[in-house]
Order: structure tokens, then C-alpha cells, then sequence
């Protein structure tokens, strides 16, 4: 969880290409995270808000690196 803090500061003051890899790595952290939880405690609702959060991620991502590519 502190590696979503660094993110955090480089989607809210950094530019726009600084905020398209904060956005990767927040949601690859945050997935990976859910993951692991998933395997230590034996939860299957835990790997399955994983996957939902890489889909969601991926989509974000796009949507925001096809808004960037039309504004520069």
C-alpha cells in the first residue's frame, strides 16, 4: 500500500505522461495487492476484485492516453 502513495502525488501535481504511468502503476500495485491478499487469507472475493480492478485500470487507461493523444 505505500507504493499507491507516490502515485497518488504524481496524479494530482505531476504532468500529463507523469500522470498516464502514475494511473499504470496505481493500477498494477493495487492489483497486485488484492492478489496477494487474496493468497494469504484464502479469500476468492479478494482475487476477484483483483481482476476487476486490471480491467478497470486498463480501460481507464486507455480512455485517458486516447484523450491525451487528441489535446497534444
Amino acid at each position: 500500500m505505500r507504493g499507491l502513495g507516490p502515485c497518488l502525488v504524481a496524479m494530482l501535481r505531476g504532468g500529463p505522461l507523469a500522470r498516464l504511468a502514475a494511473l499504470v502503476s496505481a493500477g498494477s500495485t493495487g492489483t497486485l495487492v488484492l492478489a496477494l491478499l487474496a493468497a494469504a487469507y484464502g479469500r476468492p472475493a479478494y482475487l476477484d476484485a483483483a481482476l476487476l480492478l486490471a480491467l478497470l485500470s486498463l480501460a481507464g487507461t486507455l480512455v485517458y492516453a486516447r484523450f491525451l493523444g487528441r489535446t497534444l
